[in-house]
């Protein structure tokens, strides 16, 4: 197998590894409640993703991971227009946003990227992840209707009450009016969120929320 082909290859292991982490937390939600419908649910689950989804998804954040490369030093991300927004949250890294209101959907500019204070790395910070924001309206299932990254896969998420204020610890403490008294710009709902593990091997899955390997 040539050098491409064991990429893929071990991409398509990675991305495989997430929807089976996703399928892992439904699965154990679902045991408190009914034993007998984890494995009907978890099958129906891995069901959803179809081969070329996952090469079709390897695709994508590949072209991310390339994007984003020259963002291993925060400098040049905060160059680039991108501010950290509160402190470091434990297992999820520091936020540095580019926007909270993108106006498309652009797999290569992410408007958040994800980091992890180190004293070794360049500007005190290693990359470990980007954020993706995507404006859609609400599906019965309680995710965004027809998202960029299949749904066996990513779980998206919301955040309400958002002040873009620099050197501001807590983005959701103060008020909209205090906000914008400060000078911030207030965001009272955010676009759907997603986290992606492109930088630091998340043993609970790309996409998910929580990366232990940051504790």
């Amino acid at each position: 197998m040539n050098r491409t082909g064991r990429a893929v290859g071990i991409s398509l292991a990675v991305v495989v590894a997430a929807a089976f982490g996703v399928v892992a937390k439904q699965s154990h939600a679902s045991q408190e409640h009914a034993h007998s419908g984890n494995m009907m649910a978890a099958h129906a689950a891995v069901a959803q993703v179809s081969y070329t989804e996952l090469k079709n998804t390897v695709a994508e954040l590949d072209r991310a991971k390339q994007a984003t490369e020259k963002y291993q030093d925060v400098r040049v991300a905060q160059a680039d227009g991108y501010q950290i927004l509160g402190d470091e949250f434990p297992g999820m890294g520091a936020h540095f946003v580019l926007t909270m209101e993108p106006k498309e959907f652009q797999i290569e500019k992410p408007p958040m990227l994800l980091y992890h204070k180190s004293a070794d790395a360049p500007g005190g910070y290693t990359l470990v992840g980007v954020g993706y924001l995507f404006d859609a309206p609400e599906g019965p299932d309680g995710q965004p209707v027809n998202p960029p990254f299949p749904k066996a896969l990513a779980h998206w998420h919301r955040h309400d009450n958002i002040c873009m204020l620099p050197n501001l610890a807590n983005p959701h403490a103060l008020s909209e009016s205090e906000c914008r008294e400060k000078g911030g710009h207030f965001v009272a709902k955010t676009p759907w969120l997603v986290h992606v593990w492109i930088w630091k091997d998340n043993p609970t899955g790309v996409f998910t929320p929580d990366n232990p390997a940051l504790h």
